[in-house]
């Protein structure tokens, strides 16, 4: 089951609907409409609890909103549930998420924040168990939430385990996120004019977003660095990237775990990723890629590196190695395990 603002993953999915305003109009006109979109947020999830309770489901398995994080749907008589929770809403959690909304509008939009941070509360204390991604992550839901947090390793496609070593090298950095600014592609481009070779830099983001991309834009300028942007391309195109590309740069701030690192090395393309977030247990530092701080001249030094042949070859093959590891049936297994024990009866809350 999924909202109508979410893309269905399966042919025969339910899918309610859910009908949102504020974006189609200016700004000024907004407030009134954000607060309508919220009441109509919480109706729909209403509906889908409401589905659910018609199913006689023996579990039911939670994944985040991707306005509210936790869906509110476990106030009523549901079957026990376990709720993957990616991260907690940095908005709440955080410096600089807290940061990040408008000065002038906080008192306009106060209520609302207030209300969709307990209803994300409320929905993670009543979870009958909660999963994460990473051991950065189960820590700060204990921080944030009190709640404990089973890690379930996360995978990458078989098209890029499969892939063929790679038998090209192009010389351009790659940066995969969101054009959003905690992604830090803008150090990325820092990086790449930090070395003598100022090499291509490619940005792979789900969708375009205008305003980021343009700063990108004006920032490679500045740089003198070709940038090159692009957006929602397929998983074997991305494969095709990450194989030829010099490197994977990784470089966000507090990022869950990271799984353009996984992805990267599983096509044997080095890479080099912040110290900070989950993304220290995505590499093993100085064989599959390195750790660093964020900063362009960190950035730039182990770019330097990668161009000893020797080098570049070892960590490519070692990278591919641990990779292996890291399948998305492994982590189904992981979540089967945990399902079946919430129908046991084992898991009591």
């Amino acid at each position: 089951m999924c909202l109508s603002t979410a893309t269905p993953i399966t042919a025969d999915a339910i899918v309610i609907e859910c009908s949102r305003r504020a974006q189609r109009y200016p700004r000024i006109l907004r407030p009134p409409l954000r607060y309508v979109d919220l009441a109509a947020l919480q109706r729909a999830w209403h509906r889908v609890a409401e589905v659910i309770g018609t199913m006689g489901a023996d579990v039911l398995y939670l994944n985040p909103c991707r306005y509210l994080q936790a869906p509110p749907i476990l106030d009523g008589p549901l079957p026990r549930s376990l709720y993957f929770c990616d991260e907690p809403r940095r908005v709440d959690a955080a410096e600089p998420g807290r940061s990040s909304r408008n000065v002038l509008t906080r008192p306009i939009y106060g209520p609302a924040y207030a209300r969709e941070r307990r209803l994300d509360r409320a929905t993670i204390a009543r979870a009958s168990l909660v999963a994460t991604n990473s051991h950065y992550t189960s820590v700060e839901i204990q921080r944030v939430y009190g709640r404990e947090a089973a890690v379930i390793p996360m995978g990458v496609p078989d098209e890029m385990l499969e892939r063929p070593n790679p038998t090209a090298t192009e010389p351009f950095l790659l940066s995969v996120g969101a054009l959003v600014s905690n992604k830090c592609h803008d150090l990325v481009l820092h990086a790449a004019a930090a070395t003598t070779e100022h090499r291509r830099v490619v940005i792979v983001s789900p969708r375009f977003e205008r305003d980021e991309g343009e700063r990108l834009r004006s920032l490679a300028r500045m740089l003198h660095i070709d940038l090159s942007l692009r957006a929602g391309i397929s998983d074997a195109e991305l494969a095709e990237l990450y194989a030829s590309a010099f490197a994977t740069l990784y470089l966000a701030r507090r990022e869950p775990l990271g799984l353009v690192s996984l992805e990267a090395q599983a096509c044997g393309c080095p890479v080099i990723v912040a110290d900070e977030g989950g993304l220290p247990e995505t590499v093993a530092d100085g064989q599959t890629g390195w750790l660093v701080m964020r900063d362009p001249q960190a950035v730039a030094a182990k770019l330097a590196m990668l161009d000893d042949l020797d080098i570049r070859s070892a960590m490519s093959t070692a990278a591919r190695r641990r990779a292996r590891s890291f399948t998305w049936r492994a982590s189904a297994v992981e979540v089967e395990r945990l399902l079946s024990e919430l129908h046991r009866g084992s898991v009591s809350r």
